[in-house]
């Protein structure tokens, strides 16, 4: 039976793409539940390791998987014979799956933030709680709080093809910077009037971040390497290289310089506890403190008074043994 022109464009154009919106909007979910059996000590750490792995799932299974699809296996093994091929192996890809990540860029921008806006996987989760077991309970005025292992993956994994197709296919970015405004916009509305606010993540994420953008710049300048290999110019492709080696070692300098900040107190809260001391007179009393907390014991002053009152005499005596 042979279908219609036009449908036939929505069913291998468009539908590939929704179905597999759809499936990535289930993976987050259960990348959490993963997090929750691996005994995270709260639930920032939990939803920061979920994000993590929801990350590497869609660069592995969005990114590369539809980039390889049709001759995986022989791909594969190319690579690892050929190794020194895999930039020419991957422009060639890329070049081939531009309509495909086009095509899910509109789809993700149109359907995914309707979903966002209109939240459908809650109120039907919401009505079966109300019907079961949820039934005569008091409900939240609020949602869930902001999933940010759902929403930062699926923004870097915008951020990677489009920085990756900047080269390509310039004709993404007009789509891609429409997709990040209406982001920017639901996202907005989101945060301040849907969802509740649990925990204060205090930056934690960007280290993440960065080096998500990292992984994004690094495939960006692969790709440029095999671009440049392609249309025959040698000289573009190896100076191209040295750009590659400075930027993993600024990435190297970013983890020296930065990285230890955002396991310490970040400055912002610092700065904060500071001023509020100010305002309590505190200071000089956090100084003295300070200045005995940090000084070894060897070289604090002996008090022979306070050495004396310490004294207790021994349980047993020296002269009854």
């Amino acid at each position: 039976m042979l279908c219609r022109p036009g449908l036939s464009s929505i069913i291998t154009g468009y539908l590939p793409s929704a179905v597999l919106r759809g499936f990535i909007y289930i993976v987050p979910f259960a990348m959490l539940g993963m997090a929750k059996l691996a005994g995270c000590i709260s639930k920032s750490k939990e939803e920061i390791k979920a994000s993590n792995m929801v990350f590497y799932f869609l660069i592995g299974n969005v990114f590369f998987w539809s980039l390889l699809s049709g001759s995986l296996l022989d791909e594969i093994g190319e690579s690892f014979t050929h190794p020194k091929d895999i930039p020419g192996h991957l422009a060639t890809a890329v070049t081939a799956q531009a309509d495909f990540f086009l095509t899910y860029i509109l789809t993700d921008g149109l359907s995914g933030f309707s979903f966002e806006i209109l939240q459908p996987g809650l109120l039907c989760w919401d009505a079966i709680k109300s019907c079961t077991y949820g039934r005569g309970k008091e409900k939240t005025p609020f949602l869930y709080s902001l999933p940010y292992y759902r929403i930062i993956p699926s923004v870097s994994l915008s951020v990677l093809i489009g920085m990756v197709y900047a080269v390509v296919t310039p004709l993404l970015l007009p789509f891609l910077i429409g997709y990040f405004c209406l982001g920017y916009v639901v996202y907005v509305n989101q945060i301040e009037d849907v969802y509740e606010t649990v925990y204060d993540t205090c930056g934690q994420y960007w280290p993440y971040i960065h080096h998500y953008i990292l992984i994004t710049i690094v495939l960006m300048q692969i790709t440029m390497i095999g671009l440049f290999g392609l249309k025959s110019k040698p000289a573009a492709s190896i100076s191209t290289i040295p750009l590659l080696l400075l930027t993993l070692m600024f990435n190297e300098y970013c983890k020296i310089r930065f990285l230890p900040t955002f396991h310490l107190l970040s400055i912002q809260n610092a700065k904060e506890f500071d001023e509020f001391d100010v305002k309590c007179n505190q200071m000089e009393f956090n100084y003295e403190n300070a200045s005995i907390a940090y000084c070894p014991p060897c070289l604090r002053p002996l008090n022979v008074m306070e050495t004396v009152r310490s004294y207790s005499p021994p349980i047993v005596s020296t002269s009854s043994i």
